[in-house]
């Protein structure tokens, strides 16, 4: 009853065409469906069904990415990473949690050290926008980055000629995340520069895609 219940509400604020926001720490598989839901709904009233499965993706990678930068930052302040200008070392440490018992653990820290992932969506002049934000800063270095990638992997069609032509032994940071974001979206004949990620430099950095549904 109470899932239901959650769910007619959802319903609701999307035949409202009001802004829905999702906090999470770790993501946890009854967010994951309530994120689906208001999405599946969304496309459906637009009739753009056919988006649901790339664009679900999309926000699972964005927010796999900040739930991985937010553990970064718990794993130095923990003395686990001892220097985090070694990619290699980030990447390795990095691994040792990427599983469900231990992303869970580090989403329990996260919400005390309030290192949330934020995911918003909201239409905005017949587009759907996508909105992952969390708080914590890029550099303009990690900035730029971050953009010359977004930049070459709208060159391919697929994730693993990218890979292929671009190998990166520090990719399973945010790099490779962003570059699927990118091909899944020309898959759907959704432009790059409708994705972009930028940062306030001092306390977060978003990820947002503007997506036409008319």
């Amino acid at each position: 009853m109470e899932k239901r219940n959650i769910h007619s509400d959802l319903h609701e604020a999307v035949k409202k065409g009001g802004e829905l926001v999702f906090v999470t720490y770790s993501l946890l598989e009854d967010t994951e469906e309530k994120i689906k839901f208001v999405l599946a709904k969304i496309l459906e009233k637009y009739q753009q069904e056919e988006l649901f499965t790339p664009l679900y993706s999309c926000i699972k990678e964005l927010i796999a990415n900040s739930t991985k930068a937010n553990a970064k930052k718990i794993l130095m302040d923990e003395g686990r990473i001892r220097n985090p200008r070694d990619p290699m070392e980030v990447v390795e440490t990095l691994r040792s949690i990427l599983n469900e018992e231990a992303l869970l653990e580090y989403g329990i820290k996260a919400k005390e050290k309030k290192l949330s992932t934020r995911t918003y969506l909201r239409m905005e002049d017949g587009h759907l926008v996508i909105s992952v934000v969390n708080n914590l800063p890029l550099s303009q270095k990690d900035l730029d980055r971050i953009r010359e990638r977004i930049e070459k992997s709208a060159q391919y069609d697929s994730i693993a000629e990218f890979y292929l032509e671009n190998p990166d032994p520090i990719a399973e940071g945010m790099g490779l995340g962003l570059s699927m974001v990118v091909v899944l979206l020309k898959s759907i004949n959704i432009d790059y520069r409708n994705f972009k990620v930028s940062t306030d430099s001092s306390t977060k950095t978003y990820a947002t895609m503007r997506i036409p549904l008319s």
